[in-house]
């Protein structure tokens, strides 16, 4: 159900406490001379619904919330035209969100949350503390979990075209694929094709203190292979991203806790002041 179109008597006989909402976040970045600016925003709203639906056929009642968009994105530091809100702002703003859902008698809210910039993870994680401080109400950010670890599925498509999936990190290959998949109307294709690869470990970066994709080693504003993108591997990576989702919402509605952060993540999160972002 997409919330944006229901009736107030329609919202009012939904079973609240055992709807889980879902809340896309999207930013406004550039992505590489070849993807749009609303690129994460796309594939965090298709995940949404592709989730929802795949819980829909088990029964499962869930209800997607208007994206968010303006996620900080600090990572692109150094590139002309990214458009955001500061870390504190936004992770204020996802609270409001949260408790306006728990007043109305929700209890359980989900983020879809595609960015790796850590302003924006410290962001949501600050604001999902909050939330879970209400009484009776849960928050999850579970989508980044799944940016950081390995997909097998994806990883053995991207082997068998020779690329490491750790070297792909912001509008590369998984993202064009994604796009490609969705709308390749929404691809500069021109711009594409003469694309060299630019390969980097964005854990070992970040360790060392990098944090914006100039920094890393982007020149063009991209990290990873773009120009190797398939329909077919942006259809797997949609599809395999919301099982992910829709398995972690399952997991969590069973009274488990999600898995942490890779450490080095963790340890990268704490450094930072979300008032100083």
């Amino acid at each position: 159900m997409n919330l944006t179109y229901l009736t107030t008597e329609e919202l009012s006989i939904i079973d609240k406490p055992n709807t889980f909402v879902i809340l896309p976040l999207g930013s406004v970045e550039q992505h590489g001379p070849h993807l749009p600016f609303g690129t994460k925003t796309f594939i965090s709203e298709t995940i949404a619904y592709m989730a929802s639906n795949r819980l829909k056929k088990e029964e499962y009642s869930c209800i997607i919330a208007p994206t968010l968009p303006y996620i900080p994105c600090q990572n692109n530091a150094g590139f002309p035209s990214y458009f955001s809100m500061s870390a504190r702002t936004y992770s204020d703003a996802l609270f409001d969100i949260g408790n306006s859902f728990a007043n109305d008698g929700f209890k359980c809210l989900f983020f879809v949350n595609m960015s790796v910039s850590p302003d924006a993870l410290k962001a949501v994680n600050t604001a999902i503390q909050d939330l879970n401080s209400l009484n009776d109400f849960m928050a999850f950010d579970p989508m980044p979990l799944w940016n950081f670890s390995n997909d097998e599925k994806i990883a053995e498509f991207l082997t068998s075209i020779n690329l490491d999936s750790k070297n792909e990190i912001h509008a590369d290959v998984k993202e064009t694929s994604a796009l490609l998949s969705l709308d390749p109307s929404l691809i500069k294709q021109k711009n594409l094709n003469t694309l060299p690869d630019c390969n980097v470990n964005k854990t070992w970066e970040m360790l060392k203190g990098n944090i914006s994709f100039k920094e890393m080693g982007s020149i063009n504003g991209y990290l990873g292979s773009p120009s190797k993108a398939t329909k077919e591997l942006g259809s797997l990576y949609l599809e395999q991203a919301s099982i992910a989702l829709a398995e972690s919402m399952k997991y969590v509605s069973q009274g488990n806790e999600l898995p942490e952060l890779p450490l080095p993540i963790r340890m990268l999160l704490k450094m930072i002041d979300l008032d100083e972002m």
